[in-house]
């Protein structure tokens, strides 16, 4: 039996038992006692206004009803907050988001040209990961009718309780076997199966396609995701990233580096909450090796938020913590931010508006660990082997770490991870993805033919600024031709991912007159979505339309020609041509394989005919020089 069939058996043995007989919950590693000053938070029982995560002890999380019918009944008590749908998902249920602001209108013109800082969170975009929904509701009651009212004087906040709604009620006990509470958590996927946080480049959701529209109307400062991790255990119940100097808004990096990490930092430990970096161990198993800190590609959403140049953090809440402990935590970090943004949201607005100006030459693609021979494939957040030896010396963090060891399994023989529940503290290896690689030159813009409407459909939604052609026009543009492509998901297997058949190849450039129709678009990179841009649109990027295969019929031949045409067409084509018979004798030399297959043969001579299909792995964008 293979391990994926052993895994397939265990699964099905697991899942035949009777819904009492067995719980993930009880197999968790031991847990740590918690008490912090931050269980002042929770409301009195007698509380009017609180919350249905309160009134179970922090068992249950309420479902999609009763969670925007409380969420409409404080929108209806309190003028400082304002519900509004700002989509539907593929089942019709709304995707919901709370208005909070002192300003009477809170339309998005309003709050887009209010001179307060805007702050604009999501929770549930996995919906089993939920919360910052729980610790959302907690803190506009308090701003409502608490004593937190203050926190909206010099600030505006949007609140998304649950974006994956429909996959919210797609609850069960049994969802996240490795997560700790709530006791009913929703599914990781849409209703398509589909992952949000895959999303942001390609925009196949209705639910991230509403999160775009809602950064285009009202232009937040700040943006944060709230997640729940998976995997290694470790002291740490707060983890998040955003801050460093990578990526394409060093200004916005260096802001959060320096202003919001210790502020936040100092705010969660004041509470008692352990703050941290992202964890992913670099073995993919403990932390014997190091942390490494990824550079995920845009199709994630704090990278996406940096790349057009808006303030992105991405929340990871440790899933082992207890989930009372996990939501506290979080409602602090809410409450410090907003805090932060009233004093510090005017340099925060200062340095956006510098990183929206810059126009580098040489755009990314990717960053790497710098001088790794093998990178770790954050697409699909799986760590590769490596040697030291190809490493540049690390930084180093403090761990505060959990203890484990190494077992053998008695069912599969392999060595598996057990955590044992006891606190350590160590130095560790600290890589970051920090080398920038793969650059493209910035070009003049873009131009996409008509014939791409799906395409320019998706750069709109974006909100990137383009020309729309009301006429025919020729012009010159460099365009590549696809070579040695590859259909391939990120495990390297001929299978889907996320919907989409995966595309990757060489790229090699040739310069064209092209005509490009009435309704194709010129999309200019000066502007502050030219990065973006840039990584839409250039094939060797990693989340571009081209690599999540939206350019498939470029693989597709559509004329041919007979083999008793062919025949004696190339025959006179090496008698006219001494030079074209030097070439073809050369290449039944050094080609066994060419020189036995008939097919091959005439098909090369076909490539070198007028009647060949010039179109035939043409990547159909132009660049403007």
């Amino acid at each position: 039996m293979t391990k994926v069939n052993l895994l397939k058996f265990i699964i099905s043995s697991i899942a035949s038992l009777s819904m009492g007989s067995i719980m993930a919950q009880s197999i968790l590693p031991p847990v740590l006692d918690w008490h912090g000053k931050s269980e002042a938070l929770v409301a009195a029982p007698n509380d009017p206004w609180i919350t249905p995560i309160e009134q179970s002890g922090f068992r249950t999380t309420p479902d999609y009803k009763e969670t925007m019918a409380w969420f409409n009944k404080l929108a209806a008590a309190s003028p400082l907050i304002a519900m509004r749908s700002v989509g539907k998902s593929v089942e019709g249920r709304d995707i919901y988001m709370l208005v909070a602001s002192t300003d009477t209108n809170k339309s998005p013109e309003a709050l887009r040209n209010s001179k307060k800082p805007l702050l604009l969170v999501q929770a549930g975009i996995h919906s089993g990961e939920i919360d910052g929904k729980d610790a959302g509701m907690m803190l506009l009651r308090d701003i409502a009718f608490g004593q937190k009212k203050a926190l909206l004087e010099r600030v505006n906040f949007l609140f998304i309780p649950i974006l994956s709604v429909d996959a919210h009620e797609n609850s069960s006990p049994y969802n996240r076997p490795n997560q700790r509470g709530p006791e009913n958590m929703g599914w990781r996927t849409n209703a398509q199966n589909l992952n949000l946080n895959r999303d942001y480049t390609k925009l196949d959701t209705k639910e991230v396609r509403a999160v775009i529209g809602v950064i285009n109307d009202y232009d937040p400062e700040l943006y944060m995701d709230i997640h729940v991790t998976d995997g290694a255990d470790y002291q740490f119940d707060i983890t998040y990233t955003g801050a460093g100097v990578q990526g394409n808004s060093p200004g916005i990096a260096s802001w959060l580096e320096t202003k919001f990490k210790p502020f936040v930092d100092d705010g969660l430990r004041a509470q008692g909450h352990i703050p941290g970096p992202l964890m992913f161990a670099l073995n993919d198993r403990d932390f014997s090796k190091g942390n490494v800190a990824i550079m995920g590609g845009p199709r994630f959403s704090d990278t996406y938020g940096i790349m057009r140049h808006l303030g992105a953090i991405l929340v990871e809440n440790h899933s082992l913590k207890p989930y009372k402990q996990r939501v506290l935590g979080t409602y602090v970090l809410l409450e410090r931010t907003l805090k932060l943004l009233g004093t510090e949201g005017k340099s925060l607005q200062k340095v956006t508006a510098s990183d929206k100006d810059l126009r580098e030459a040489q755009v990314p693609m990717a960053y790497k660990i710098p001088q790794m021979k093998n990178q770790v494939d954050f697409q699909s957040m799986s760590l590769l082997e490596f040697s030291d030896q190809t490493v540049q010396r690390p930084d180093s963090m403090l761990l505060l770490g959990m203890d484990s060891k190494i077992r053998k399994s008695a069912i599969t023989q392999s060595e598996y991870i057990e955590w044992m529940g006891r606190p350590i503290t160590k130095k560790i290896a600290y890589y970051k993805e920090s080398e920038p690689i793969g650059f493209i030159t910035r070009p003049k813009g873009y131009w996409v033919p008509a014939s791409c409407d799906e395409v320019i459909e998706r750069l709109k939604i974006h909100g990137i600024e383009m020309e729309v052609l009301a006429a025919p026009r020729m012009v010159e543009v460099e365009m590549y031709r696809i070579e040695d492509a590859h259909f391939e998901n990120e495990n390297h297997e001929p299978f889907p991912y996320e919907g989409h058949m995966q595309v990757s190849g060489k790229a090699r450039s040739e310069l064209r007159k092209q005509e490009y129709a009435a309704g194709s678009v010129f999309i200019t990179t000066d502007q502050p979505l030219g990065d973006l841009a840039i990584h839409l649109l250039e094939p060797t990027s990693k989340d571009s339309f081209f690599s999540w295969g939206f350019f498939l019929n470029i693989f597709q031949r559509t004329e041919y020609i007979e083999a008793y045409v062919m025949e004696p067409l190339a025959q006179r084509m090496l008698e006219e041509s001494p030079e074209l018979k030097a070439e073809f004798e050369r290449k039944l030399k050094e080609d066994q394989d060419f020189a036995k297959d008939p097919g091959a043969i005439l098909g090369w001579f076909y490539g070198k005919t007028k009647y060949y299909d010039d179109r035939y792995l043409l990547y159909p964008v132009g660049r403007a020089l």
